[in-house]
């Protein structure tokens, strides 16, 4: 059971979904109000949800780059030209998936799969060493990268068309596939490592 699981964590708290809360705040407001009270609010709640973690001793990468991107983003927003907050509001999806890409990917070049701080939640310590730990995590934080990115392509191409039809396909339907893709994904892989971890 080495990759986080996304449905039944162990602990209150320990549920990666908790980390894409902020993003899916950030969305949801920036298509209904202003780019600045989405980049206010999604901050906000990215702080609500990295304090347990920070004061428990536990920070997770997801968590602080959460935190790091509302606050760049915030400043770009505040400094931008209000003539440009259509095009803020329009591509704010796309903003925030490209940030979760930054964050997947940078974790791995800093060698700290950030799914795997979520797995070592639900496994146990003696198993966090382990080469196999390791490289589950690096392949699933490589695959949310991954699909963050897809993500992103999606979500300029329903930008930049700006239709009904396309705010369907590209803003809902492929990111839907796309995370239904790697929460199965991780499922086979927590399923292979458990297989391979019981005793015959």
């Amino acid at each position: 059971m080495f990759g986080p699981s996304p449905t039944k964590p162990d602990r209150p708290g320990s549920s990666i979904w908790l980390g894409f809360v902020p993003w899916l705040v950030f969305v949801v407001i920036s298509r209904r109000d202003t780019p600045t009270a989405a980049v206010v609010v999604g901050l906000l709640a990215a702080i609500a949800v990295a304090i347990p973690g920070i004061r428990a001793g536990r920070p997770k990468i997801l968590e602080l780059g959460t935190v790091a991107f509302f606050v760049v983003f915030g400043a770009i927003v505040i400094a931008a030209d209000p003539g440009s907050h259509d095009v803020l509001v329009r591509y704010a999806r796309a903003f925030a998936t490209a940030g979760l890409a930054l964050i997947a990917f940078g974790s791995l070049a800093l060698g700290s799969p950030f799914t795997e701080q979520y797995a070592r939640e639900q496994v146990e310590e003696s198993q966090w060493s382990s080469p196999a730990f390791h490289a589950v995590n690096r392949r699933l934080t490589a695959l949310w990268g991954a699909a963050f990115v897809a993500m992103t392509c999606s979500h300029v191409i329903a930008g930049a068309i700006d239709t009904r039809r396309a705010e369907t396909i590209f803003n809902w339907v492929i990111p839907i596939v796309l995370v239904i893709v790697v929460v199965k994904c991780t499922e086979a892989a927590r399923a292979r490592a458990g297989s391979r971890n019981t005793p015959s």
